[in-house]
């Protein structure tokens, strides 16, 4: 199985290349700081340095907007359900834990996803 994922990776990034290109992704516009530092002597401009504080409302703001263009692109994909349920039906196998002692008892635990 472990095989077949990357088969299925390249697979889907080699049909999606096919993918008719009709309509552009309009990104929305990211605004740029006049930030900049100086490294020993060199300055380096860092106009993003506004998106490091991910507290902020403007930065959750540009995040959401970036996540709509995302999420709308992601939503067009035809086959994206089955590469779901594909992922989804590999990865949920039976699971056990590494051995352990516990009051002189060696256990293992099996997590189960069935």
């Amino acid at each position: 199985m472990k095989r077949s994922l990357p088969l299925m990776v390249a697979l889907a990034a080699l049909l999606s290349c096919n993918a008719p290109m009709d309509n552009k992704i309009t990104y929305p516009e990211t605004k740029k700081g006049d930030v900049t530092d100086n490294y020993f002597g060199t300055e380096v401009p860092d106009p993003y340095r506004w998106l490091e504080d991910d507290m902020s409302e403007e930065t959750a703001a540009w995040v959401k907007e970036q996540n709509k263009v995302t999420f709308d692109y992601l939503g067009k994909i035809p086959y994206r359900e089955e590469i779901k349920s594909r992922l989804t039906k590999m990865w949920n196998y039976e699971k056990f834990t590494a051995p352990f002692k516990d009051n002189g008892a060696n256990l293992i635990i099996i997590l189960s996803l069935y």
